[in-house]
């Protein structure tokens, strides 16, 4: 990745964005959390022995959050859904929840 770095293209951006007053700035970011058991593949035992370990297995529901976060007051706008998020969610997110605060 270092190598595509254009440090022309990094000025032209810091120029544009620069014009900006940090308050104008905002960073939106999605993540999704589930309740699945995070368990080993392999494990360690004498020879001869097996490898024996006794975990539950859970598989349930999954949330997504959507949060905005501008600089200078934090978290302006958040969603969690139910499910994953598609392309459709998120700019219902957009449109219905940040753009209103603005």
């Amino acid at each position: 990745m270092a190598s595509e770095r254009d440090p022309i293209q990094e000025a032209h951006f810091t120029d544009c964005i620069s014009q900006y007053p940090a308050h104008y700035l905002v960073a939106v970011d999605e993540t999704s959390k589930d309740d699945q058991t995070y368990a080993r593949l392999w494990g360690r035992s004498p020879k001869g022995q097996r490898v024996e370990v006794y975990q539950p297995f859970v598989r349930k529901r999954r949330f997504t959050g959507i949060a905005a976060l501008a600089l200078d007051v934090g978290i302006i706008a958040s969603r969690v859904i139910e499910g994953s998020s598609d392309r459709d969610t998120f700019v219902d997110f957009l449109e219905n929840e940040l753009v209103l605060i603005a």
